[in-house]
């Protein structure tokens, strides 16, 4: 099936659901929304709702960022707002670069609820990054989600073994969080926000996630980072591993498998913000 029938096909199957899964999808998506507020780590990235017999599965606030994360090179350009006597109103235009298009997500909050300004802009974005996320990610987050909680995907999975250097248990996020078992480093150079190394505390897994996405050809990923620190590490220690997932062209995370003792999560974390800034420098100076 097509991309552009499986959106047909979902919006079809929106359209004759009840209005009440629609009603708990939206007080679910408010909450995660107030959540982040208080800066707690947003985990649910899908619903799974059952409302009159009817089994709903579809992504929530935080799968749509997520989903939008992997999709990268999405600007959000313009947030309007206006007010009624009961409700604050939202209009977010955002910018896919990719396919050179725009659209609008628009929302509303009630002014009786705390934070409705908030809840009203968030809501627009969410709605304004679904429309430009690829029916295939939906799928992906959706049978990502059904599989670690023991159903069934609901997408046909691919019958070759999936490589082990794919998969991880430490989490794929630039973000603060505190969760056992999980060390994180930031890379940060003065005031600026390099991206985030997440170590398990075993040593034996991690995830590095650039600030915003590094072109995966820039010399400092491709003559540099590769080459001489994970290959390097891959020479010393057969059982290291190291993974780029990329999105049209650029590194949205790297996975990383094998022994990470101290001085190696060192030597990675300050290789890695080295050349995720000379990439970023050179993409803004594309002559030099």
């Amino acid at each position: 099936m097509t991309e552009e029938a499986q959106k047909s096909s979902q919006a079809q199957e929106e359209k004759q659901l009840p209005v009440e899964v629609f009603q708990t999808m939206e007080r679910r998506d408010e909450n995660q929304i107030l959540a982040e507020m208080r800066g707690e780590f947003l985990e649910e990235l899908v619903y799974d709702i059952e409302i009159g017999g009817r089994r709903v599965t579809n992504l929530s606030y935080a799968g749509v960022k997520e989903a939008t994360r992997r999709r990268g090179n999405i600007e959000i350009l313009e947030v309007r707002t206006e007010e009624s006597d009961n409700e604050i109103r939202a209009l977010v235009r955002v910018r896919d670069h990719d396919n050179r298009i725009d659209v609008l997500g628009a929302s509303a909050a009630e002014k009786s609820k705390p934070f409705a300004y908030t809840l009203a802009v968030n809501k627009a974005e969410r709605n304004a990054f679904a429309k430009l996320i690829p029916a295939k990610w939906y799928a992906v987050l959706i049978d990502e989600w059904l599989q670690r909680h023991g159903h069934k995907p609901a997408q046909p999975q691919p019958t070759t073994p999936v490589r082990k250097t794919t998969e991880t248990v430490v989490p794929i996020t630039k973000e603060a969080i505190t969760q056992p078992g999980i060390k994180q480093f930031p890379l940060i150079e003065g005031t600026t926000a390099v991206g985030m190394l997440n170590v398990s505390a075993d040593g034996k897994e991690a995830t590095l996630v650039p600030e915003k996405p590094v072109n995966s050809e820039d010399p400092a990923v491709k003559n540099f980072l590769v080459p001489r620190i994970f290959d390097a590490l891959k020479q010393k220690y057969p059982d290291f591993q190291h993974s780029l997932r990329t999105e049209c062209g650029y590194i949205t995370s790297i996975l990383l498998r094998g022994p990470l003792d101290d001085p190696h999560v060192k030597e990675i974390a300050n290789a890695a913000k080295w050349a995720f800034l000379r990439a970023w420098e050179r993409e803004r100076q594309p002559d030099k």
